[in-house]
């Protein structure tokens, strides 16, 4: 490849990269497929049983140097390997085969794995079928445990190397962390893919789901763009002047915002942004506090509250709850009840996110909406907590919601369990019904939040996890500028706060046409957090609401973000 070309893909973790590609590639076993005599079956399950528990320590080793050099935040990635690793489907199923069908271990991971990976692939909800890639990791770690051979590293790679290939397991990526890997481009996956939150995690730019990558070799120059989200091979002096130029400006300004992140968000004109961290898991609200961030805009429970493959107990959920409250000394903290289907291992293909989700399901299982009502209410003692109910689609269904809070309340107070009456309340606008009728929310609720992801997938019929429309997936398009206008537009005389938190929130040019259309409280990832405050600090806030007024007028998506991006990045 001599020609400078550039290739389309998604953000998958921000940054440039420049530097050879190098393909990562791990040979297909040729593992014979044979019957064993019956007198040899235990000793068959005695060497599956072997190689699990050996990747179970592997695993364990790899989270506990997580934990160490990139914070407990960062560990949680390894917990759905391990999960899978006392799934008893997954487990049981293959120890079942080898003893009913007395047939070798590599074989009976051969026929449950394709059975579920199948199953992944029926699965219409992004967020699942990302957890395909999982399944694939511990596959291919059993199989090579199984044949007593480590796992095959990655040596001598050179110090600008970028990883390539159709995938890259987060393990492989954490595993070759510190032999100078500058960048990751896939042909597969997306931003909430377990190998994008990795490369988050570990500050590593990545571009996911670049389908043309198969055309380029190992040694090939390559530049990864985790901010536009393309990779260009082969890149002109000019083009690689430019990249380069704009890294290390990047790496200056990082750390001029390391030294500056506790100081508020105000834009040049003197305007306060409220701007918070969205977090997955408890552990990782100590980072967020240490880092600067003002508050914890959004704390997705139903991570947490699964996290062992079944619910916690009411106890534990009040004891993390609590400790949550008390690490973040002060800040507020909007716990999220839980936005996912009780019978998250189902392979039916039923699609969550039309399905049983969010509010829904908790109304339909109201034995589990209780018990985490119950663990927050309790809880709220120890600091300043929000509750906010998502997947809010109707007022009949935030209604019910509001009597089965009211009726936690009183069992409280008929067991004289202190808790905090003043707690507010808020719903998460995500659906085109939400964003069409949140006025008519208002007066039930005291705070809104705004999700991005699932609002613009659901107003443009996109997936964003087909390779074949991701392109498609754009929060600059005239459908989704109207829309968030409206939510405002609704809103404002009611007086209730709206805060942003989705993705868009978390893209420069992005987020600033929400300030411009009036969105004044952002929340972000962690690893989002930085470039987002020097954006603000670095827009007008005047100025923002003009190109919010000129762009609403305007009719192409493309010319929408070229113009934003051009007052963002003073081009």
């Amino acid at each position: 490849m001599t020609d400078e070309r550039v290739i389309h893909g998604v953000v998958g973790s921000v940054g440039i990269a420049v530097g050879r590609a190098v393909r990562t590639f791990d040979p297909l076993f040729v593992s014979f497929n044979v019957k064993v005599r019956p007198d040899q079956v235990r000793k068959e399950v005695e060497r599956f049983r072997h190689s699990v528990d050996k990747s179970r320590e592997q695993l364990k080793r790899m989270q506990a140097e997580l934990r160490r050099k990139s914070g407990p935040e960062s560990s949680f990635l390894i917990d759905a390997h391990l999960l899978v690793l006392q799934d008893r489907l997954f487990v049981d199923r293959i120890i079942e085969k080898i003893e009913n069908e007395s047939i070798n271990s590599e074989w009976a991971i051969q026929q449950v794995s394709d059975d579920l990976l199948q199953a992944y692939d029926r699965l219409d909800d992004e967020y699942l079928r990302e957890r395909r890639g999982d399944l694939e990791d511990i596959v291919r770690r059993l199989l090579h445990n199984l044949q007593s051979k480590p796992l095959p590293p990655l040596k001598k790679l050179p110090y600008d190397a970028i990883l390539i290939g159709k995938i890259v397991p987060p393990s492989t990526l954490f595993e070759l962390r510190t032999q100078r890997v500058v960048g990751l481009a896939t042909e597969t996956g997306s931003p909430l893919s377990h190998t994008a939150i990795m490369a988050r995690s570990l500050e590593i730019p990545a571009v996911m789901g670049v389908t043309a990558l198969s055309e380029v070799s190992s040694g090939d120059l390559l530049i990864v763009d985790g901010e536009r989200g393309v990779v260009i091979c082969s890149p002109s002096e000019e083009t690689l002047a430019e990249y380069k130029e704009r890294d290390r400006d990047g790496r200056k300004l990082k750390k001029k915002a390391a030294a500056s992140a506790s100081a508020p968000s105000v834009t040049e004109d003197g305007v306060l942004i409220s701007l918070g961290a969205n977090i997955n898991f408890s552990e990782e609200v100590r980072s967020a506090i240490t880092s600067g961030c003002e508050s914890i805009g959004l704390y997705r429970t139903e991570f947490d509250f699964f996290r062992e493959g079944k619910q916690l107990d009411e106890e534990s959920l009040v004891a993390d709850y609590s400790l949550v409250l008390k690490t973040a000394k002060g800040a507020p903290v909007t716990f999220r009840t839980i936005d996912v289907g009780i019978d998250q291992k189902s392979w039916d293909g039923v699609n969550p996110n039309f399905g049983v989700r969010g509010l829904r399901f908790c109304l339909e299982n109201t034995d589990v909406f209780k018990k985490q009502l119950r663990s927050l209410y309790r809880a709220s003692v120890n600091g300043r907590m929000r509750i906010l109910l998502p997947f809010v689609s109707t007022v009949d269904d935030l209604d019910s919601a509001s009597e089965i809070i009211m009726a936690v309340r009183r069992e409280l107070d008929l067991k004289r369990q202190p808790y905090d009456p003043r707690v507010p309340i808020g719903v998460m606008i995500e659906t085109p019904a939400a964003a069409q009728t949140c006025d008519l929310m208002a007066s039930r609720v005291d705070f809104f939040c705004l999700g991005t992801n699932d609002l613009i997938q659901y107003y443009l019929v996109i997936d964003r996890s087909d390779q074949s429309v991701v392109h498609l997936y754009n929060p600059f398009h005239p459908a989704i500028l109207r829309c968030l206008h409206q939510i405002f537009s609704l809103l404002r005389p009611t007086g209730k706060s709206i805060t942003v938190c989705g993705e868009m929130a978390a893209d420069p040019p992005s987020a600033a046409v929400l300030l411009g259309l009036g969105f004044t409280s952002l929340s972000v990832n962690l690893g989002a957090y930085p470039r987002i405050q020097r954006m603000i600090r670095s827009v007008s806030m005047a100025q923002l609401r003009d190109l919010a007024g000129q762009i609403l007028k305007m009719q192409k998506p493309k010319e929408v973000e070229e113009k934003v991006r051009a007052i963002v990045y003073r081009s």
